[in-house]
């Protein structure tokens, strides 16, 4: 009879209690060092609540990579939501966030939306243009607001330009003394105001309406990763010495995305020796394994010829076990994994 390996480790001791609370997606319901931020935005937004359509609000929040920006967006159009939905009020508020380095174009972007409230709408078959009309349609016609958060939107203004924030902030402009019903929140870690790719009216809307996130330092994110460990650890699974160190390594770039990630990879080393406990020598395995620029979500939404010439470069470097390998050598490699793939590869000039 065959082992059976997953009842091996379905039987096994872990440090977790529920890895959950590691994710990425997940946003806790406190937000520690950005209680300041959360309110800035309520003091700008709560006129949506008040007086719901006299105003709409767009605002950007900038900072680099772990930061909190999403995770307080996030959190804060949940407590918008709520705020509407409570007696009294009985507003058809929605939020919604658009990943926009995922739906690549204000196509997909607009069809997101539109689905949000019409879900068998089909993919295919209407402009931009038309799907943006419906959009209207849709929130006049119901009395429903929405609360847009566009996430990674410096990335996708870098590529396609700044049309998309000046079509969706003039959506209620045809009408006369129209009801504004959709307010805007872009996140990115710069988004490009001063390249000359928005209206001026856009663009004064925009410069005055700026959140910065600064990097966390250590004790900032011990107070993050306190409450995770709490969450998603056994009681006493972890060394203060090994999390202090998590925080340290972090620290140097003020990302708490990082510091959750090697936490949850330090556990992960522990259960995959039969710790019961996660030392420092766990930590620093998770640190070789792990590059704070290199995450998977960012490799998946890569173009596939981009994602093609990566893996030939990995398979090239592997290959040889050499520090440096030729552009030629790569070419070369890439052909070969184009032809794997099924894909027609792209000339030197276009590499």
């Amino acid at each position: 009879m065959p082992h059976d390996y997953i009842e091996d480790e379905l039987g096994r001791k872990s440090v977790f209690k529920s890895e959950q609370y590691l994710s990425i997606d997940y946003v806790p319901e406190s937000l520690p060092h950005r209680e300041n931020e959360l309110r800035i935005l309520a003091q700008s937004f709560k006129s949506l609540i008040a007086t719901p359509g006299r105003t709409s609000q767009k605002f950007l929040i900038e900072g680099p990579v772990g930061t909190g920006k999403t995770a307080v967006a996030k959190r804060f159009a949940e407590q918008m939501e709520m705020a509407a939905r409570r007696p009294g009020r009985n507003l058809r508020f929605h939020k919604l966030h658009i990943n926009c380095r995922v739906n690549k174009s204000a196509y997909l972007v607009y069809l997101k939306i539109l689905r949000t409230f019409r879900p068998e709408f089909p993919r295919r078959g209407h402009s931009p243009e038309e799907i943006l009309q419906m959009i209207v349609e849709v929130l006049e016609s119901e009395d429903r607001y929405l609360l847009l958060i566009l996430d990674e939107l410096d990335y996708f203004i870098k590529q396609k330009g700044g049309d998309i924030l000046y079509n969706l902030t003039r959506l209620m402009d045809d009408q006369l003394n129209a009801q504004q019903r959709l307010s805007i929140i872009g996140v990115g870690r710069r988004i490009p105001l001063d390249q000359g790719l928005f209206d001026s009216s856009t663009l004064s809307t925009l410069q005055r309406n700026i959140l910065r996130f600064k990097p966390y330092n250590a004790i900032q994110l011990q107070d993050i990763l306190n409450e995770r460990v709490r969450m998603a650890f056994e009681k006493g699974a972890i060394m203060k010495e090994a999390l202090q160190m998590i925080c340290e390594i972090a620290a140097e770039r003020g990302d708490a995305r990082y510091a959750i990630e090697l936490l949850w990879r330090a556990g992960k080393q522990a259960d995959s020796l039969e710790s019961p406990v996660i030392i420092p020598d766990y930590v620093r395995k998770a640190k070789a394994d792990t590059h704070p620029e290199l995450r998977v979500e960012v490799l998946s939404t890569l173009p596939k010829q981009t994602q093609l010439l990566l893996l030939a470069t990995a398979r090239k470097l592997k290959e040889g076990r050499s520090a440096y390998v030729t552009i030629g050598e790569v070419e070369e490699m890439y052909r070969s994994v184009c032809e794997e793939y099924g894909t027609e590869a792209r000339a030197h000039t276009q590499i």
